[in-house]
């Protein structure tokens, strides 16, 4: 079915009266919380809103119907970390895995990250967005409409200054190394105020230098047992990256109490790397011809540029917030291999020049009042196009023969609507409700050479509801229920019949190719928390989960019809996610009056899942991690502040398909941080991350009625150390 403003239009005819929104997004479009605030009886068709306490006194989590946790600034600058990743290693709920954030134990799209309540543009690295940048993080458990519902495993927003309340001219130098990596960054801020207008303007440059090895082993065995071929392999890499980031924005204070805001995204880098690999053979032989010494370099860069204007106003008894935003990027890429036989006698040689090109331009808005007695009632709508232009040129043939040129272009566009409506009900004093629904529509476009063109048409309704019961008396105990309908939809590389060929196929070097009949994901929800704040700065709390997944995607490994195997995306069933997550946080003075001023943390997120396409045991949905838990302590005085966090990830085997398993590693880490006030404005802050050492390893198998193929592979690790100075003048 074709996207269209129909559903849209008759969603909100029919919701608008009676489907319920939430009070607390309207915060989350404001420059700083808003206070707890009563609805007071109409007078002359207005809403009055008595306010009670201050801003200091506002917390998201305890007092907004729909749950979420906030990661302030003060939390987010505590270890010194340089991107965001480090910072979400120690949120409650969040796993990181390299550049992959997932809640539940899950990734790949299933968790969805969001800045400034948006996805980031195509060309957007979340690489180079800085901590100092960065207001606030709200980890969000469940949908609500305001958001994209594209979150079956939850939500992580990431948001940006916005807000000059004083004058800020400050720096940061930063440096960290390992023995595989070296940093130097330095991150700067100006911003004040002058009347109506005020300033910020946020910049970095970092330079990163990377080197790796790695060891590995294949090995087939027959039926019986007996093992026909076995390799050795080896390689090592290194790298080196530079990057620079810009962020200016502008605030007017208009005439009754509107805003506009102009603000941009500037980005740039470069990475030049090289590599190389050998294989011994030690059982068997292998396919002809058999490389065995492999070498490469790859040089890229990077540019991305953004804009966005966003208007503030009151408007017929509400508040209207309302944004245009536009984004280009470009990705130049040429990358140059040669495989060697072991004799040389054979060499092949695969040369690329790739370049990308980014264009996105979306619109957003928001529009809420209060209405009748206790309701927050917003609308909102999100109208977005993305597209891309690939260009490669692969040159490709034997040394000492004239080699195949082969010009590809691809050009996928993407076009998004939504529209949504919500509200909150405050019911009693003791009782609220939020309800939502939002529907958005994807169509996706692509066409490239020696391809059909294809077009892709989805769109979802999803319902959402949710209630929060504060039990009386100011016990600060409370119970929270939520009632969601999300969804994960195709990529755009999951939609496209594109293939990727590798240089060598086997199974563990499979062909790629997407698959443009998928459909999205659909999952029902319900989340139920209980909640205790027992004390200033303590929290208790126990949350189970369950989502039912319908239509899952997973990827299939086959051989085609030419005998190159092949990984592709397939709906395949359905499966089942459940989730049981305690947190507890509290100051030591909580408990003991005079007791030493130490603040601590501790965390434990158990995840299972199934597979009902894939045959148990271990049949977990997107490799999900089983089981995270955090504990942590911090101890300040006026001029020392130490901390330390460890970590633990259980790790396991994970069935992928019938014939096909993966393994998760299991992870423990340890970090530390000191800082030193030397004097008003200057510090130094020292830490020390993956404390343990620990190595990165990884195995998976594929097993079919001709045997067992097998991989295993390992790289070292070493603990990190870095130093902090900040400089506020």
């Amino acid at each position: 079915m074709k996207p269209s403003l129909t559903p849209i239009a008759l969603a909100i005819a029919l919701l608008g009266l009676n489907a319920p929104a939430q009070a607390q997004q309207q915060a989350s479009t404001r420059e700083t919380p808003a206070p707890s605030a009563k609805p007071a009886p109409q007078q002359g068709g207005m809403a009055q809103v008595e306010v009670k306490g201050g801003l200091q006194d506002y917390d998201a989590r305890r007092e907004d119907t729909a749950s979420k946790t906030v990661i302030t600034q003060e939390e987010i600058l505590k270890y010194g970390d340089t991107n965001v990743f480090e910072v979400l290693k120690r949120a409650p709920g969040v796993t990181v895995i390299g550049n992959s954030i997932r809640m539940r134990g899950l990734g790949n799209g299933y968790t969805q990250v969001l800045v400034n309540g948006e996805r980031p543009p195509p060309g957007f690295s979340m690489d180079t967005l800085a901590p100092e940048q960065i207001e606030k993080i709200e980890v969000i458990r469940a949908a609500t409409a305001e958001h994209s519902m594209q979150a079956i495993a939850g939500t992580v927003n990431i948001v940006l200054k916005k807000v000059v309340a004083k004058a800020q001219r400050d720096l940061r130098i930063n440096t960290a190394r390992s023995d595989e990596q070296k940093n130097l960054f330095m991150l700067g801020t100006l911003a004040d105020r002058s009347g109506n207008l005020s300033y910020y303007l946020n910049g970095m440059v970092g330079r990163n230098l990377n080197a790796s090895q790695t060891e590995g082993t294949d090995q087939f065995s027959l039926p019986d047992g007996r093992i026909a071929q076995l390799r050795d392999k080896r390689g090592q890499s290194s790298n080196r990256n530079s990057m620079a980031g810009l962020q200016p924005r502008l605030n007017w204070k208009l005439a009754n109490d509107d805003q506009l805001n102009l603000s941009a995204f500037m980005q740039a880098s470069r990475s030049d790397n090289a590599s190389s690999g050998s294989t011994v053979n030690r059982v068997g032989s292998f396919p002809q011809p058999d490389y065995v010494e492999r070498s490469g370099t790859n040089e890229s860069e990077a540019r991305f540029v953004g804009g966005e204007a966003n208007w503030v106003a009151k408007l017929a008894g509400g508040k209207l917030d309302a944004k245009l935003s536009a984004s280009r990027g470009r990705v130049d890429n040429e990358s140059r291999s040669l495989s060697a036989t072991a004799d040389g006698a054979t060499r092949l040689r695969r040369d690329n020049d790739a370049n990308s090109r980014f264009n996105n331009y979306g619109s957003t808005g928001k529009y809420s009042r209060t209405v009748l007695d206790g309701h927050a009632l917003a609308t909102g709508w999100e109208v977005n196009r993305q597209g891309t232009e690939d260009a490669n040129l692969r040159t490709e043939g034997l040394l000492g023969t004239q080699p195949a040129l082969i010009r590809e272009r691809f050009s996928p566009e993407v076009t998004k609507l939504a529209a949504y409506v919500q509200d909150e009900w405050n019911i009693t004093k003791e009782w609220s409700i939020y309800q939502g629904v939002r529907w958005e529509g994807i169509r996706t476009d692509s066409a490239g050479t020696g391809l059909r063109t294809t077009r892709s048409r989805n769109h979802v309704l999803s319902p959402v509801a949710q209630t929060l019961y504060k039990f009386p008396d100011k016990s600060g105990r409370q119970l929270r229920m939520a009632l969601t309908r999300t969804f994960k939809a195709p990529s755009t590389n999951q939609l496209s019949a594109r293939r990727y060929e590798s240089d060598l196929n086997t199974r563990f070097n499979p062909d790629n190719s997407g698959n443009p009949n998928l459909r999205p994901e659909l999952a029902n929800g319900i989340d139920l928390t209980y909640e205790h704040f027992w004390a200033p700065g303590a929290v208790f709390s126990v949350s189970a989960s369950r989502r039912n997944i319908k239509d899952y995607i997973r990827s299939r490994l086959t051989e085609d019809a030419r005998g190159y195997w092949l990984v592709q995306p397939v709906n395949d069933g359905d499966a089942q996610v459940r989730t049981l997550d305690v947190e507890l946080k509290f100051p030591l003075k909580a408990v003991l009056k005079d007791g030493p001023p130490f603040d601590f943390r501790a965390s434990v997120n158990r995840n299972w899942s199934k597979v009902e396409s894939v045959p148990g045991p271990d049949n977990r949905l997107d490799q999900q991690v089983p089981l995270t838990a955090v504990l942590g302590a911090d101890y300040r005085e006026d001029k020392y502040s130490a901390g330390a966090s460890f970590s633990y990830r259980a790790g396991g085997s994970v069935r992928v398909s019938e014939q096909q398993f993966g393994w998760l590693q299991q992870r423990r880490e340890l970090e530390a941080y000191l800082l030193y006030k030397v004097r008003t404005g200057v510090q130094l802050r020292l830490a020390v991350s993956n404390a343990l050492g620990e190595d990165n390893l990884s195995q998976s198998r594929y097993q079919d009625l001709s045997g067992t193929s097998q991989t295993w592979t390992r790289s070292p690790g070493s603990p990190r150390l870095q130093a902090n100075l900040e400089l506020k003048f």
